[in-house]
């Protein structure tokens, strides 16, 4: 090994181990408890069921599931699907034989498959950033601008808490997944190698099994690279890549095929809607303001620091450069179906969580404005500077002291500002 890539290995390794160290540090007492809890245990309580139980009808659940009577008899539902689970099943495989050797109880819920479901997060989070940091890498940014870019992301959003405080929901596991998307589409879009095409794919499949509503990702492989000049020819070329929409197609059908199976199972439908009243009851009012700005988990609130992005969108579309087009488009879809949704501040939340899953359209943008920040001048620089570090700031210390539940008719800017100064302040 060269000396290099042994500094590269030594960096990562450190990496790693303050993530553990972080973990650790926001796990104490109680909230170890809170890891395999509530949605948490609702995405992950596939693995105990197929792995350990053998069916969902000796399966505890305590809070993420429904018991619920079937023609076969009593059994836990959970209406989230299987692909969280999949990609936690490497660490959870891993956890069940050590539950054994270690002499814990090989039940799904000791020690040993906490911290698997805690590691799981800390890899993928880890694996996505080190795709958006070598996307940015290639797209010509420094490593400086490439890696500030990758770490805010982290540091400056709820990316943080839904990795160290929350591991087990969803969205870092999204996160990786839009990131390998968005590289494998750059990859891809000057590429014929199969490789590049199965790793969009993959991407893709699960993205939408994980979060159906996700869907709207295909517009990244879509239109990744388009410039507004060639627009219909970049559209034609992708729409005739037949090899690569036959490959998604299987992939997705040999990714749902479990899923469908399972509602069959549960239901005697292959087709379920598992949220039963929950719905877009605002799609021709949707909240979109509040979803941005309110006090109520708006994005903008609770994660400052993604205005940069928003910024350096700007940036690009007065420089004449290509790729503001799919961060905004993207983005305006998504918000709008978060406004269209019942509960259009996904309660029970540290800040809009279902922007993390899109964070890493934001890649782009972000670096080109830290890029073109640090060609001003020194005051402005600096200036931006201190508005980053305490953007940060605020984002871990709210996160810190965040204790469930932050939403509801009653929470309003006075209960924010509290906590603000409770971040500050203690």
């Amino acid at each position: 090994m060269e000396f290099s890539g042994f500094r590269k290995t030594l960096a990562w390794l450190f990496a790693v181990g303050v993530c553990l160290f972080i973990t650790k540090m926001y796990h104490f007492g109680d909230r170890m408890d809170d890891v395999i809890w509530s949605d948490q245990e609702g995405y992950y309580v596939y693995l105990p069921a197929i792995f350990i139980h053998g069916g969902f009808e000796h399966v505890e659940c305590i809070s993420g599931c429904d018991i619920v009577e079937t023609a076969n008899g009593t059994r836990a539902f959970t209406k989230y699907t299987y692909g969280v689970a999949l990609l936690e099943s490497p660490f959870f495989l891993v956890a069940n034989a050590m539950a054994h050797v270690l002499g814990y109880p090989r039940d799904g819920r000791s020690m040993p498959y906490v911290w698997a479901v805690m590691i799981a997060a800390i890899f993928y989070m880890l694996a996505g950033l080190r795709l958006l940091a070598k996307l940015l890498s290639e797209l010509g940014f420094s490593r400086l601008v490439s890696w500030l870019v990758s770490l805010g992301m982290l540091f400056g959003t709820n990316l943080f808490h839904y990795t160290f405080r929350e591991s087990g929901m969803s969205h870092v596991y999204s996160f990786f997944l839009f990131s390998a998307l968005i590289y494998g589409s750059h990859r891809k879009l000057n590429s014929e190698h199969l490789k590049w095409r199965l790793m969009t794919a993959v991407s893709l499949a699960l993205i939408i099994l994980i979060r159906p509503t996700n869907v709207i990702a295909i517009l990244i492989p879509m239109l990744w690279g388009i410039d507004t000049k060639n627009f219909k020819n970049h559209l034609k070329k992708w729409f005739s890549d037949f090899r690569w929409f036959l490959l998604f197609g299987l992939t997705l059908a040999i990714l749902f095929l479990p899923q469908m199976l399972y509602w069959k199972h549960m239901t005697g439908s292959y087709i379920f809607y598992s949220y039963g009243s929950e719905g877009f009851v605002f799609w021709n009012r949707p909240k979109m303001l509040k979803v941005l700005f309110s006090p109520q988990n708006g994005w903008l609130i609770y994660s400052p620091i993604a205005l940069l992005g928003l910024l350096g969108i700007g940036m690009m579309i007065k420089r004449h450069q290509k790729g503001w087009l799919l961060p905004i488009v993207t983005l305006s879809l998504a918000t709008y179906i978060f406004g269209s949704w019942w509960a259009w501040w996904f309660g029970g939340a540290f800040g809009h969580r279902c922007y993390v899953d899109f964070l890493p359209i934001l890649a782009l943008p972000s670096a080109f404005a830290v890029a073109e920040i640090g060609k001003s001048n020194r005051i402005v620089a600096l200036g931006f500077a201190i508005m980053a570090i305490l953007a940060l700031y605020v984002n871990l210390r709210m996160s810190y002291v965040y204790e469930g539940m932050w939403d509801g008719p009653n929470w309003g800017w006075y209960d924010y500002i509290g906590k603000l100064k409770q971040a500050f302040f203690r």
